[in-house]
Parts: structure tokens; sequence; C-alpha cells
């Protein structure tokens, strides 16, 4: 069975086999719909599952947001200029991880963007366009450079007074590995994730199937997929201009931005990471978007673990053009809408 279109990601129950049933299970949480589709033998059980999982998504929406002064992520915003702050042991390793991206992708992402996020009005507004010298004063104040987190008593200080940690590039995936995290403990072996429809992980495969079909939405047309990718205890999430923008004096201005130029990244309609977590996939799938084909063939080659699935920004008339990169991305694993060009690169 081909999926159903559900905004960026899509996903389709298969028919129901024997006493198989399956369920599904929608829960609001960090500003979108978390959504587990999953099989199993009793209804209630699944049920139960489901929702103990999502409630483990909105403790995570607690401790994580920006938007609400008393969740830990707001605390360590404001006291690590001024002391060595405790992390919770989990959202440290997040935040190691973070870091490591960060290194890996020579800042293409970086959870030190907040202050360019809020000068650009993405922070809770719809997007201007900030004077240059702005833009120049919110850069000195971003990098992980700026971030000292100590392993030895899970420890996070900054070394700047400006200095804002924003996890929207990565709590998302987080969340939903989370979530696996708590099927697994329960005995669910088949489900599917997803958060906001930009990041999913599938739990094993549906019955009588060797993966899940997963479509990424056209970035053009959103009612159509451009492509199809079948997973199994795999993630997939994926990055496009079309999530939030703004338009000013006739261009189109996306609301990811390049932390290491402090303006809106250009050249791409999206980018697709498939990893092992969601929470890596979510933070190279806006990675990718900012680095490019060339820089995210360099990234794929260096970390064979992760694949990843471009689309770049075309002139008008022509086609959409679709770049496979990595070496366990076989073509039976992926396939094209008839109206689009593909290219692969290993």
């Amino acid at each position: 069975m081909m999926p159903g279109l559900i905004g960026v990601l899509a996903f389709a129950a298969p028919c129901v086999d024997g006493d198989l049933v399956t369920m599904r299970v929608v829960r609001e949480a960090m500003g979108t719909e978390f959504e587990i589709l999953l099989c199993g033998r009793d209804e209630q059980s699944l049920v139960n599952a489901a929702n103990e999982a999502l409630d483990e998504v909105q403790d995570l929406d607690q401790q994580m947001s920006l938007y609400n002064a008393r969740s830990e992520l707001s605390s360590i915003n404001r006291r690590s200029a001024a002391e060595r702050v405790a992390v919770e042991p989990k959202l440290f390793s997040l935040l190691e991880l973070a870091g490591e991206i960060t290194d890996a992708s020579r800042g293409a992402f970086d959870i030190t963007v907040a202050p360019l996020v809020k000068c650009w009005g993405f922070f809770r507004g719809q997007g201007r366009v900030p004077p240059a010298d702005t833009i120049a004063a919110a850069l000195q104040s971003v990098g992980m450079r700026h971030v000292e987190l100590c392993r030895r008593d899970r420890t996070v200080h900054f070394r700047r007074a400006d200095v804002r940690l924003d996890l929207g590039g990565v709590a998302k995936g987080y969340a939903v590995d989370r979530a696996v995290e708590v099927l697994r403990g329960l005995g669910i072996t088949r489900a599917l994730v997803h958060g906001g429809q930009s990041s999913i992980y599938a739990l094993g495969a549906p019955p009588d199937q060797a993966s899940w079909t997963v479509g990424i939405r056209h970035p053009l047309e959103a009612s159509r997929r451009i492509a199809v990718v079948h997973l199994r205890d795999r993630a997939l999430s994926t990055s496009g201009n079309y999530e939030k923008f703004f338009e000013a004096d006739g261009k189109l201005y996306s609301h990811i931005i390049d932390p290491r130029t402090g303006y809106p990244a250009t050249g791409m309609l999206s980018a697709s990471a498939l990893g092992p977590t969601a929470a890596e996939t979510d933070a190279l799938a806006t990675a990718f978007f900012v680095m490019g084909q060339a820089k995210t063939r360099q990234y794929c080659a260096a970390h064979p673990h992760i694949q990843a699935v471009l689309v770049a920004e075309v002139e008008s008339g022509e086609s959409l053009r679709l770049v496979r990169i990595g070496e366990k991305l076989p073509s039976r694993e992926f396939l094209k809408e008839e109206s689009s060009r593909t290219e692969r690169s290993q």
C-alpha cells in the first residue's frame, strides 16, 4: 500500500491481518502534533502504550520549551553565564550530541542560533529583514565555542552573557526517540512515531512487510509526494523552506538560518536525512539544508551510517532534481515521482 500524504512525511497503516489491530493516537505537543501508529493484538494495551509515550513527549516539551519561563532550558539560558548549571543527564547528552553535530557540520547546525532567530523575527513572529548591523551583533553571540559542557558533573556554562540555546532544530526528533524508547520498554515492536510531520522513526515493520513506507513531501506542492523511502528501525527527518518563511521586496526568506553567516540559507528546497536516531536526523536535515549538495556529500562519506535526499532550488519551468547521497540507499529503497528527475550520488 502506498502512503497517503500527511504534511512533510506520509505513511499509512497496513491492512489488518489476523488478530493484529492497528491504532493511531495523536496529541499536541511542542507547538505541533505528535502521532503514533502502532500494531499489536490488544487494542487497549496499544492505546495505553501510545499515551504513555506521548506523556513522555509532553514532559520533554515542559523541559525544553523556550516559551515556558519555568522550563529547564529557560533556566539554563538565564543562569549559565553567571554560574555552572547542572543539567538533567539525558538533556545533557542531547546538548553533547548537538555540539558534536555542530563540529562535524562545521557550524551549519548550531543550537546557539537563538539570537539570530530572534533578530529575524521568527521567535513568536512572522519574520522581518533586520539591519545588517543587527545581524552582525547577533552573530557575535552565536557559536558553540561560547558554551562549555563539563561531562564530569554534567554542567553547562556560557562564556558570554548574551548566549541563548534553542533546541528547536533537534527537540522534536529527540522527543520521537524518547517516545520510541517508552514503546520498546512496554513491549511494542511495530510502530511509527512522528513529531510535527518532520521527523519520524520506524520501529520494526508492519505485519507481513519488510519495512514501513514513508513519503517525503513535494517541496512545491503540499498535496504530492516527491519520493518514498522504506524504513525499518531507522529515522527520517526533513527540513524545507516551505515550512516557515516570509516575503519582503519580492524575495522569500526561509526560517532556516545559516548560523555561520546570520542570513537565511539559500539554494535548497528541502533536505532529508536518514539515520539511526531521530534526534540526529532532525539536526542533520537542518544542517544539510544549510550545507548544500557538495558539503552534504562530504559529510555522508565521513559518516556512512547517515544518508541524505536533497532537492535543490530550480529556475522557473525546470524539473526538480533529487540528489540521493549515501552508499546504503539502494534504488529499491527509494522511489521517485515520475515528474521529477533524479541523480544518484555516492
